[in-house]
């Protein structure tokens, strides 16, 4: 089903990369005259905030800064059978496009679905 959510949606999802002790984002941020800087963003868990029905919620670091940010872990695996967690994306990049959350975005594998907003 293509709607304005669905393209809102994947403007929020991020190129990821998974190793064993943090995720990394690729990102291309504009340098002017229509080019593209392609910059890579390291994030590790540092800490639990708490859990859910369906996942965890963790906090994480992005490398050495003092950036982070509240990533859930939405485990597709324990969702109960039809469940939509894309309308979460959708709340969520929403949320992000009308600057109540900004940046805010999703990394998804095979397993887990992960949304994420900058708290600090």
């Amino acid at each position: 089903m293509i709607t304005p959510q669905s393209d809102l949606v994947e403007w929020c999802k991020l190129e990821t990369e998974f190793f064993q002790d943090h995720v990394r984002h690729t990102r291309y941020v504009e340098k002017g005259g229509n080019r593209y800087k392609k910059v890579n963003e390291d994030w590790s868990n540092c800490g639990e905030l708490g859990t859910g029905g369906f996942g965890v919620v963790n906090k994480q670091v992005r490398g050495t800064t003092a950036h982070y940010r509240a990533v859930k872990t939405i485990d597709k695996r324990r969702l109960p059978s039809g469940f939509d967690y894309y309308r979460e994306l959708v709340i969520m990049a929403i949320l992000a496009k009308v600057c109540v959350l900004d940046p805010a975005g999703f990394f998804p594998s095979l397993s887990h679905v992960w949304d994420f907003l900058v708290v600090g």
